[in-house]
């Protein structure tokens, strides 16, 4: 009975049970979980980029001593480091309508090679205290750490702040991101 499996499992290989036609340039562990509004009224595009160009000791170490709670520079080196050949994934939400600018709202996916086991571990290495940030720390999963962008206040127009883009694409999309 146990010999059975095998032709079984050689035939569905042969079939293509299983495969992926993923690209060897991504990594499917950094999908995001997200929900796309029914009504079209937001785009996405998706980037795969390097994770070393967003992930820089330097700008970890000013981020924290801003924050007031920084560590030695060689703490910062080593998280750097984890991020050296890996990958990362934008996702850039664009709303479609009358809008201010911005009108997008980026959500960056690193690998969690740090191994952070809670988001409240992931924002004491990662948090911003500016305003006005590129990549606030958002959730960690076992898998993956999301990034969001500011969205900024708006313009003025006619003395009314009007709505930008981006928070249009933020609130549709930002409860139903989910970390892996």
């Amino acid at each position: 009975m146990r010999n059975l499996f095998l032709p079984i499992g050689f035939a569905l290989l042969l079939l293509g049970a299983g495969c992926s036609n993923a690209s060897p340039a991504t990594d499917a562990s950094l999908d995001l979980s997200y929900t796309l509004p029914a009504d079209g009224s937001v785009t996405i595009t998706k980037s795969t980029i390097d994770a070393s160009e967003v992930v820089k000791a330097d700008a970890l170490f000013a981020q924290a001593t801003e924050c007031g709670y920084a560590r030695a520079v060689e703490y910062y080196l080593d998280i750097e480091n984890l991020f050296v050949n890996k990958k990362a994934e934008q996702y850039v939400f664009m709303s479609v309508g009358d809008y201010s600018a911005p009108k997008t709202w980026t959500v960056t996916v690193l690998p969690n090679t740090p191994l952070y086991g809670s988001t409240d571990s992931f924002k004491t290495d990662f948090d911003i205290c500016a305003v006005g940030g590129d990549m606030y720390p958002f959730q960690s999963g076992a898998n993956t750490l999301v990034f969001t962008n500011s969205c900024g206040s708006g313009d003025m127009n006619d003395g009314e702040i009007k709505e930008s883009g981006c928070d249009v694409a933020r609130n549709a999309i930002e409860a139903t991101i989910t970390a892996k």
